[in-house]
């Protein structure tokens, strides 16, 4: 792709025969709001005006980040007195003819997005898990797969989200969705699936966040921790 400079990440495929390969991120987008029942999207939506956020009526929606964004980092630093907050997503990574997934976060400035949803999405990093899935042997039982975040509440982890893979539209629909937005293949592409409302209704801006897929019919899971840190070492 002209002008394309691809971004590449180590990550590992939990097969048959665990694999270990560098994964070239062409093209990054999110979806939000992409929930299949319209009553979880309007409550996701519902968070986000507590905060002040102003949130139109459309939905799905998706837009697109900067290839450099996504890492699979375990920390990264954010700009003093930011209100920022992560949200669990399942992640799917199209390469040629394989579509890889695992779980990861769409961090947000959540200040920012009051003006300007697309800066607020791409001043901060979408983080996955390094370890994959081959879609293709979690495809038969897909909606059973049970998506978690975790925060931290006065020093204490707390559930943040709680769900399963079926609350949210299937992979083909997202790739679908995408292909129709996008010029050129979709080889490289890495698409964030949008997330489910939390369990307390409202946004935590917890520096430590936690993702989770659960697949209890193959009994495994695909688990990562990341941590925010304000630049500190800055005066005016």
């Amino acid at each position: 792709m002209k002008g394309a400079i691809p971004k590449v990440i180590h990550i590992v495929i939990e097969d048959d025969h665990t694999k270990e390969i560098d994964f070239e991120v062409r093209k990054l987008v999110n979806a939000a709001r992409s929930a299949r029942d319209t009553e979880t999207v309007i409550k996701h939506m519902e968070e986000l005006r507590k905060t002040g956020i102003a949130v139109s009526d459309e939905f799905p929606i998706f837009y697109p980040k900067t290839s450099d964004k996504l890492i699979t980092n375990d920390r990264f630093e954010v700009l003093p007195g930011s209100k920022t907050s992560g949200e669990v997503e399942f992640v799917l990574l199209l390469d040629k003819d394989k579509i890889y997934v695992t779980v990861g976060s769409d961090h947000t400035d959540r200040e920012l997005q009051k003006t300007n949803l697309l800066a607020a999405k791409q001043i901060y990093y979408n983080v996955i898990a390094p370890k994959v899935w081959n879609y293709e042997q979690v495809k038969g039982h897909w909606d059973s797969i049970i998506m978690r975040s975790w925060v931290e509440d006065n020093g204490q982890r707390q559930l943040y989200q709680e769900g399963t893979a079926g609350e949210i539209m299937k992979p083909e629909k997202i790739i679908e969705e995408v292909k129709h937005r996008v010029t050129g293949d979709l080889n490289g592409m890495v698409i964030f699936s949008g997330t489910l409302p939390t369990l307390s209704g409202n946004l935590s801006f917890s520096p430590r966040f936690e993702v989770e897929l659960i697949d209890e019919h193959l009994q495994r899971a695909i688990k990562h921790a990341y941590t925010v840190e304000p630049i500190n070492w800055f005066q005016k």
